[in-house]
């Protein structure tokens, strides 16, 4: 079953990459020239752009506007992959005393940004965190671990290096830090609800407990009716938290087309590719011979996303000026440290309103 969605992600990705190159060659109709937005109001801006509000270089404003948003990522995880092979429960069993069998993440965020310059666009977000992670152990017991709150706050600036006449080319840089105001020593019970809470494992934690650079660049293309560009946003991690432990480097890379449908409906297909590093150092408390989430050699890996997407724009009515994202795929290729959970599909979803 899972085989069949991915499958026909596939495809469906593949078709509209092929139209979108096609169209991307055109520009749109015959003879059209690329839109001039460099006069435009951040709401004239919202109409026009096709690029998904998920891409950190789309949030770049004229200067003296205000935007809010919201974010919102929903992860499933089920069964364990070790390499690119599937993993079963048992298998799993063998090396530890525990299994994790599935794993449900959200993360809701939200965002306000500024631009003081043209060229320059400053932003501050802060997630909520919710986790829920099941288990199974070899006496065949099963409990759930769950965790929630706040994550890292981000401070980041968004400043155009370059920017074509019309906007049509821009390659922008990004700067910015996290602040280790997420959780590192979220508790719940294990299977023995005898024994009290003890420190969940790494993955179940809302927080880094580190300070971590988030640099990046993003290039953007825009003509009449499309959008193309890709993103490159690694997170580098600062020292060692409290808990003796670092979590690893992440780096992401993203590629994506966009069409305008209509006025106010377009449509996007992005690639996401992500790599992570094993945790550095250890937390003491954790015993890696539990469970392979208590592992910290057994937390990196490498994935790639398919991702399809529609964006909405509201010219009229109660919600004018507001713009609506959805964005939903399933990984493609996912090697990973294992065992470990491995993604299942993926939604994002977004909304701006700006003033």
């Amino acid at each position: 079953m899972i085989r069949g969605r991915l499958a026909a992600l596939r495809n469906c990705a593949t078709i509209f990459l092929a139209v979108a190159v096609i169209g991307g060659y055109a520009s749109g109709p015959a003879g059209a020239q690329p839109v001039d937005l460099t006069g435009l109001s951040l709401q004239e801006l919202m109409k026009v752009d096709v690029i998904s509000i998920n891409v950190l270089g789309s949030h770049i404003h004229p200067a003296g506007q205000w935007m809010l948003g919201y974010e919102g990522m929903f992860e499933h995880m089920d069964g364990n992959r070790s390499g690119t092979h599937r993993v079963s429960h048992d298998r799993v069993l063998e090396q530890f005393a525990t299994a994790p069998t599935d794993m449900m993440m959200q993360m809701h965020m939200a965002m306000a940004m500024y631009a003081p310059t043209n060229n320059l666009t400053l932003m501050a977000m802060l997630p909520y965190i919710l986790k829920s992670m099941n288990h199974v152990t070899r006496d065949g017991s099963r409990f759930k671990e769950t965790s929630e709150g706040i994550g890292d706050f981000q401070v980041r600036g968004l400043y155009t290096l370059y920017a074509e006449t019309g906007f049509r080319h821009r390659l922008l840089l990004n700067a910015g830090v996290s602040v280790p105001t997420g959780s590192i020593d979220e508790q719940d019970f294990g299977p023995d609800r005898s024994l009290g809470r003890s420190r969940l494992e790494y993955p179940m934690q809302l927080g880094s407990g580190t300070f971590d650079l988030l640099p990046g660049v993003t290039y953007l293309g825009q003509a009449q009716s499309w959008a193309w560009g890709a993103e490159f946003m690694p997170t580098v991690r600062l020292g060692r938290n409290p808990h003796h432990y670092t979590l690893g480097n992440r780096y992401r890379l993203s590629a994506w087309l966009g069409w305008k449908w209509t006025e106010w409906l377009g449509l996007t297909a992005r690639l996401d590719g992500q790599l992570w590093e094993n945790v550095s150092g250890a937390d003491r408390t954790l015993d890696p011979t539990d469970e392979p989430t208590k592992d910290p050699k057994a937390q990196g890996g490498r994935r790639l996303d398919a991702l399809l997407g529609v964006n909405i724009y509201f010219p009229e009515g109660i919600l004018k000026g507001m713009r609506l994202a959805v964005e939903a795929g399933a990984p493609l290729y996912q090697s990973l440290n294992g065992p470990q959970l491995q993604t299942d599909w993926i939604v994002h979803v977004g909304v701006q309103w700006a003033f």
